[in-house]
C-alpha cells in the first residue's frame, strides 16, 4: 500500500508523542482559636498554632510536594519518553475561629487578618503548582536520548532546578512581604 509522504511525516510526529497528565490536590488544615476580645487573637495564635520552629510560631504554613513518573521506551537508536504523570499535593494550615467565639469586633478584626493570611499563603501553594506544570512542560520538551539512563538524568536534573527555582520564590516572597505582614496578615 502507498503511504503519500506528508502522511508519513504525520504519522512519525504523532508515534513520537507522550502521554502527560498532571494531578492536583489541595488540603486545608486548621486549627482553631477561641479569643474572647481582640487582643487575644495575638496570644490564642501563638499558643495553639502547630506551625513551630526553632525560634516560635507562624499564623499560617503552605507545604507543596511534587512527584513526577515517566515511563521511558528503549528503541535501537534511542531512548524516548512514552508517558509523565506530574502529581502536586499543597497542603494549607490556617487558623479559624473556634463556632463559640460570639464578640463582633473580635470576628471582624480576625476575619480580616485571617483574609490576608490565607491570600498569602495562597501564593506560597500557587508556587507549587506553577512549579508542577512548569516541570510537566519541560520534561515533555525533553529531546529523545541515545539511552535511557542519559534521558533519566535529563528528567531528574531538569525537574529538581524547577522545584528549586520555585522554592526559591518561596523563600523570596517571604523576604518580600516580611512573611505576609506586608500584606496586612499580622495582628498587633
Amino acid at each position: 500500500m502507498f503511504i503519500p509522504f506528508f502522511r508519513r511525516s504525520l504519522l512519525l510526529l504523532v508515534s513520537f508523542t507522550c502521554s502527560a497528565e498532571i494531578i492536583e490536590s489541595i488540603e486545608y488544615k486548621h486549627y482553631i482559636i477561641s479569643p474572647h476580645a481582640p487582643h487575644e487573637i495575638k496570644p490564642e495564635l501563638m499558643s495553639r498554632s502547630p506551625i513551630r520552629t526553632g525560634n516560635g510560631s507562624f499564623n499560617g504554613h503552605t507545604d507543596w510536594y511534587i512527584d513526577w513518573h515517566y515511563r521511558t521506551m528503549q528503541h535501537p537508536d534511542r531512548c524516548q519518553l512514552i508517558s509523565i504523570t506530574t502529581k502536586v499535593h499543597v497542603i494549607y494550615t490556617l487558623p479559624a475561629l473556634s463556632e463559640y467565639v460570639s464578640d463582633e469586633q473580635t470576628i471582624t478584626i480576625f476575619n480580616k487578618f485571617n483574609a490576608a493570611l490565607t491570600r498569602h499563603e495562597m501564593n506560597h501553594g500557587n508556587h507549587g503548582l506553577m512549579a508542577a506544570r512548569e516541570i510537566d512542560a519541560a520534561i515533555n520538551k525533553i529531546p529523545a536520548q541515545r539511552y535511557c539512563h542519559r534521558l533519566t538524568r535529563s528528567i531528574e536534573n531538569t525537574s529538581n532546578r524547577i522545584v528549586q527555582k520555585y522554592t526559591h520564590a518561596d523563600n523570596e516572597y517571604d523576604r518580600m512581604t516580611q512573611n505576609g505582614h506586608t500584606e496586612g496578615a499580622v495582628i498587633y
